[in-house]
């Protein structure tokens, strides 16, 4: 080992203070030839959010992400009774395997905090604020041929996240009232407080009351058919508006009551259809009809 070493570093012509020069001055370039940005990737896949909104098309795809969070079953999606409906005695799919599972704590009013169907739930719920608050804002940054996409765009957003958030209110009462994105951990910690739920209602019909003052069509086109409209702005307010009725402030209820049959009315009067009466009822339940049937 003594041989070797010394064969590759003889003494006599770079001795051990020469070496250790030498090796500090290959670190130094080394480090000198870095630089900052050496070690930072950005992810391919992935779009950071301030660079993203560049045209009025990108506001569309993003509002289109919205819409797409709505499927999700953990959310608002078909199989979200179970935060719900199955609550009540009108319907039921857990089966006796699932007494001791945690979808049974649901039906059985027994929820535990350590719940993950509860966890996923108000994941899937703040996705969807999460999203409509970045269309909002990024909408902003844009520029559109007509003033009238912005609103509508904006409309729908809205609409959606007075949709969430009356969902939210009615499960937890108070819960966090976010109205914009949270992009630092400092924001998320000032804004992730449980807002009193009479706040809530009152964002919600703030919202809806934009969504009807929009120029959004009374009833979407065949080509935008699930997309907002006006017809859906105003019964969802109206449905709002019962709910506040009956937990909220009773010395409100008779003016709740009278706004919820007005926005209700309002959209029962923009129906393409005639009488409910006039529609078979068996075409109600017939699976070819599911995209015709007025």
């Amino acid at each position: 080992m003594r041989f070797l070493t010394n064969r590759l570093f003889p003494l006599g012509t770079l001795g051990r203070p020469a070496l250790l020069v030498g090796l500090s001055l290959l670190g130094s370039l080394a480090l000198a030839s870095c630089k900052k940005d050496f070690l930072v990737e950005n992810n391919p896949n992935a779009v950071v959010a301030s660079n993203y909104y560049q045209s009025e098309n990108d506001v569309l795809l993003a509002l289109n992400g919205v819409y797409a969070a709505l499927r999700d079953n953990n959310g608002l999606a078909e199989g979200s009774d179970l935060y719900g409906e199955q609550r009540s005695d009108n319907t039921g799919t857990n089966d006796n395997q699932s007494n001791a599972g945690e979808p049974f704590q649901f039906n059985a009013f027994s929820l535990l905090p350590s719940n993950s169907y509860l966890q996923s739930h108000w994941t899937a719920l703040y996705q969807i604020i999460t999203r409509a608050n970045y269309v909002l804002a990024g909408s902003e940054l844009v520029n559109f041929a007509q003033a009238s996409t912005k609103t509508q765009y904006q409309a729908e957003a809205k609409f959606l996240r007075a949709l969430t958030y009356f969902e939210l209110v009615r499960e937890w009462g108070d819960v966090p009232l976010v109205t914009q994105p949270l992009t630092t951990p400092d924001a998320a910690t000032a804004n992730t407080f449980r807002e009193k739920k009479e706040k809530v209602y009152t964002q919600i019909v703030a919202d809806l009351m934009d969504v009807i003052a929009s120029p959004l069509p009374d009833v979407q086109s065949s080509a935008n058919t699930g997309r907002v409209s006006k017809i859906a702005a105003n019964a969802l307010l109206g449905k709002v508006y019962l709910t506040m009725a009956t937990t909220l402030d009773q010395a409100n209820r008779a003016a709740n009551l009278n706004q919820a049959k007005t926005y209700l009315t309002a959209a029962y009067s923009k129906r393409t259809f005639g009488l409910l009466k006039e529609i078979p009822y068996a075409d109600v339940f017939d699976v070819t009809k599911k995209a015709s049937n007025p």
